[in-house]
C-alpha cells in the first residue's frame, strides 16, 4: 500500500474515532446537563418545601402562644377566685369549727391573692390577645360565676337558702366550664 492510502486510512479513522468521541461527549454532557437540572429543580423543591413548613411550624407557634396563655391563666384565675368564693363560704359554714379570727385570716388573705392577681392585668392581656370571642366570653362568664357566687357569700343571710345553693353549685358548673373550654382551646390547638 502506498504511503498517501495509509496516511488517508489513518487520517479517516482518527477523524472518525474523533467525532465519535466527540459526539459520545455531546451525549453525556447533555445527559449530565439533564440530570443536574432535575437534581437542581428537586433540590430547589426541596428547600422550598423545607421553608414553607418552617413557615408553618413558626405560624402555629405564633397563633398557639395566645391560647397556651389562656389554658394557663383560665386554670390560675379559676383557683384564685375558687379559693376565696371557698373561703367566703367557710365563714358562715364552718364558723362554729374554726375561729373567727382564722377564718378572716384566710379571707384577708384570698382576697389579697385574688385581687393581686386581677391587679396584675395578666388575665385581661391574655384575653385582649385573643381572637376567638367564644373563648373570651366563656372564660369572662367563668369568672363572673365565681365573682357573682363570692357577692352571694359576703352577703350570706340576704339570699336564703335557695341562693346559697346556688352560689355553691358554682364550683361544680365552673369546673366543667373550665374542663369544656379547656377542651376548646385543645381543639382550636389542634386545628393550627
Amino acid at each position: 500500500m502506498e504511503t498517501w492510502a495509509t496516511v488517508a486510512l489513518v487520517l479517516g479513522s482518527n477523524i472518525i474515532i474523533g467525532l465519535s468521541t466527540f459526539f459520545a461527549t455531546k451525549i453525556q454532557v447533555s445527559h449530565a446537563d439533564r440530570r443536574f437540572s432535575i437534581e437542581l429543580q428537586i433540590a430547589q423543591q426541596r428547600e422550598l418545601e423545607a421553608r414553607n413548613k418552617e413557615l408553618r411550624e413558626r405560624r402555629r407557634e405564633v397563633r398557639s402562644e395566645p391560647l397556651l396563655k389562656l389554658r394557663t391563666e383560665l386554670a390560675r384565675m379559676a383557683v384564685k377566685e375558687s379559693q376565696l368564693t371557698g373561703v367566703a363560704y367557710r365563714q358562715h359554714m364552718l364558723k362554729d369549727v374554726i375561729s373567727p379570727e382564722e377564718l378572716k385570716r384566710q379571707l384577708h388573705e384570698a382576697i389579697k391573692n385574688r385581687d393581686d392577681y386581677l391587679e396584675s392585668g395578666i388575665l385581661q392581656q391574655v384575653l385582649n390577645m385573643q381572637t376567638d370571642q367564644e373563648l373570651i366570653n366563656r372564660v369572662e362568664k367563668i369568672m363572673e360565676d365565681y365573682q357573682s357566687s363570692y357577692f352571694t357569700a359576703e352577703h350570706y343571710t340576704q339570699f336564703g337558702e335557695k341562693g346559697r345553693e346556688k352560689g355553691i353549685e358554682v364550683f361544680e358548673t365552673n369546673k366543667a366550664r373550665i374542663i369544656e373550654v379547656q377542651e376548646l382551646i385543645n381543639k382550636r390547638l389542634e386545628e393550627l
